[in-house]
């Protein structure tokens, strides 16, 4: 006995779905579920990051008598490398430029928030929770 599933990890087939770790942006079509994360090393518990793991669960109804098996069974999801674009080739008495170009504006400091959020909506917003934690104990005191 034996049955094939196919697991679809686009974000159309799992919309109502919650905690969902995604590749892409939410506001584009092509955004799938992430891929699972491999640790090399099983023994280091200290990560910096999202573990993406996935697992089947897999009941078997053995009948009144017999009940019933349940089976976690952890599989991989991984999405294809993207192919890499051609590089044009160096013509051979060309020399190529050395120079790194510099970025004098490293840092921005708009004052306008309503522009700033705009141009950065896809950024990651960062919260800073040890001055929440310092106003709360402030209050309690």
């Amino acid at each position: 006995m034996s049955k094939v599933l196919t697991v679809m990890p686009s974000l159309q087939k799992n919309k109502d779905k919650r905690g969902l770790a995604l590749d892409g942006q939410l506001k584009h079509e092509d955004t799938n579920l992430a891929s699972t994360t491999i640790v090399t090393d099983p023994s280091q518990r200290e990560n910096l990051g999202i573990i993406v793991q996935y697992k089947v669960k897999v009941k078997l109804c053995l009948g009144a008598l017999g009940g019933d098996l349940v089976a976690e069974l952890p599989f991989i999801l991984m999405h294809p490398k993207p192919e890499e674009e051609a590089l044009p080739l160096l013509e051979s008495n060309a020399v190529p430029n050395s120079e790194v170009p510099v970025d004098t504006n490293l840092i921005q400091l708009d004052t306008d928030e309503t522009l700033c959020l705009a141009d950065n909506d896809d950024d990651i917003i960062f919260e800073d929770f040890a001055r929440l934690r310092l106003k709360a104990g402030e209050g309690d005191a």
